[in-house]
């Protein structure tokens, strides 16, 4: 169960505050939900209903200790991807949605790999910045620091593949 001021992270929707619980009647039943300030989009809140909160993926941020792990991942090789874009896309967005702040570092990492050997296509750079946005979330999140400063750490370890990237 979360309190209110608990940071969390919901698998589509990113990193949030939860603001408190709120009671809700809804086709005859009174259910109890999280209220959540999401951290990207000020002034949108996310109703989660507390009973369904662990089906949904509803989660903690990461420690610390996690958070040198993110930063291996990001450090790691890239793999390899599927030629098929249609593949590659749905993989890339199963990897996203999964809630896992290890495989959104993977799709980071992998789709700046790629974009530094070619350019990336609308779609491709639509996931590229949604990773990005769910990982600087996760960090901002797990550090009470600002999107922005976690966007930093995070090129920051990407640093030399940005760097190749700019260079082109």
């Amino acid at each position: 169960m979360f309190r209110t001021g608990d940071p969390v992270i919901h698998p589509v929707r990113g990193a949030g505050v939860v603001l408190g619980i709120e009671e809700r009647q809804w086709r005859g039943s009174k259910d109890r939900y999280y209220k959540i300030q999401l951290l990207s989009q000020q002034g949108v809140t996310l109703m989660v209903p507390i009973d369904a909160a662990d089906m949904l993926g509803l989660r903690r941020t990461i420690s610390q200790s996690k958070l040198n792990q993110v930063w291996r991942v990001l450090h790691d090789d890239p793999r390899e991807l599927p030629s098929n874009h249609k593949k590659r896309y749905q993989l890339l967005k199963d990897k996203l949605h999964a809630g896992d702040v290890f495989q959104v570092a993977e799709v980071v990492r992998d789709m700046t790999w790629r974009q530094r050997d070619s350019k990336l296509t609308t779609v491709g750079k639509r996931l590229y910045d949604e990773g990005l946005a769910l990982l600087a979330g996760e960090i901002a999140a797990s550090q009470g620091i600002e999107l922005n400063d976690a966007e930093v750490q995070i090129t920051g370890q990407l640093g030399d593949l940005l760097g190749d990237i700019a260079a082109n």
